[in-house]
């Protein structure tokens, strides 16, 4: 079959109704409507110069949005718990999906988008083929819908490095074989008629043979690389992404409400300086850091050690 089926076309909203090559940028890296609007799945490798726009069909199966932390722990003595000094958070998206084949047009569609997919895992070189070195990491900026999108840059996707592409033809659902004859006659078959109309008729020559699964499994491991700042604001309790991420992590949230706005956050009460209750403090907080500056111990019973030990 020449052309995809109507719910192709509608996936793809308009833009593809048969087998073409993809689309690549130039300057701007905006997604697509469909992508935005989540029938389709769209990849840009941004590491690459003028990058083609990868898409597959949104036949989802699974996502998973992990957020990892990390903590420095500090065991003070006489306590059970540690304490648990933050120290890094990292957020990986893991998306299962299936990219079927209802045609040969189709079939020629998913395997061209995988094969540009496999090989945006490499990076980009400068220099000639004896010396060269690497001149940019693979990256990606990856769109769906809202459930993987950037909060920062308007129609963009999620920028991230993929820990992971795993491909995986279902075997037992069988093959589409492609092997394109009389070519560039009026009996091509319609093999040869879609390579020829997508340019392809010199990359798969008449009498060449093409084995495309029905259906291909593929796995995404995205480790997120955020572009905006992340956290709260102490002062006012604010999400500190501001204009730039205000609905992080999906394009949703994060508002507060007029009638309860932040309070001034908790006060804290100084002692004076060079007290015993300031000086008593002050040889707790190195205790725990590990900055051993000597403090004036102005509590004759009490030394600012003793008192980080009684510390709960």
């Amino acid at each position: 079959m020449p052309k995809f089926f109507q719910v192709e076309k509608a996936a793809f909203a308009g833009e593809k109704d048969t087998f073409k090559n993809v689309k690549f940028k130039k300057r701007n890296l905006e997604n697509s409507y469909a992508a935005e609007a989540g029938t389709i799945l769209e990849i840009i490798p941004v590491h690459i110069r003028n990058p083609p726009v990868i898409q597959f069909i949104a036949y989802i199966s699974s996502i998973s949005d992990t957020v990892s932390t990390e903590h420095t722990l500090q065991q003070p003595f006489g306590r059970p718990d540690p304490y648990y000094i933050w120290k890094s958070n990292n957020r990986t998206i893991t998306v299962d999906f299936t990219v079927p084949a209802s045609s040969i047009a189709m079939a020629l569609n998913n395997l061209n988008n995988i094969s540009w997919l496999v090989a945006a895992q490499y990076p980009s070189y400068k220099g000639d083929k004896v010396t060269t070195s690497i001149s940019a990491t693979p990256l990606f900026r990856v769109r769906y819908a809202n459930l993987i999108c950037s909060s920062t840059k308007g129609g963009q996707g999620l920028l991230a490095a993929l820990g992971g592409v795993q491909v995986t033809p279902v075997v037992e659902d069988g093959f589409i074989s492609v092997n394109p004859s009389n070519a560039g006659s009026v009996n091509a078959d319609v093999a040869a008629r879609l390579l020829k109309d997508a340019g392809f008729d010199e990359n798969v020559p008449e009498g060449k043979k093409l084995l495309i699964p029905k259906n291909i499994k593929l796995n995404l491991t995205l480790k997120v690389v955020h572009d905006h700042s992340l956290g709260w604001n102490h002062e006012d309790g604010t999400w500190r992404g501001g204009f730039a991420a205000p609905r992080y992590p999906y394009d949703f949230g994060l508002v507060r409400e007029s009638i309860d706005p932040p309070g001034p956050g908790v006060t804290v009460v100084e002692a004076p300086p060079g007290s015993p209750a300031a000086n008593n403090a002050a040889a707790a907080q190195a205790n725990l850091t590990g900055d051993r500056t000597e403090v004036a111990d102005t509590d004759p019973k009490k030394t600012g050690a003793e008192v980080a030990k009684e510390l709960p």
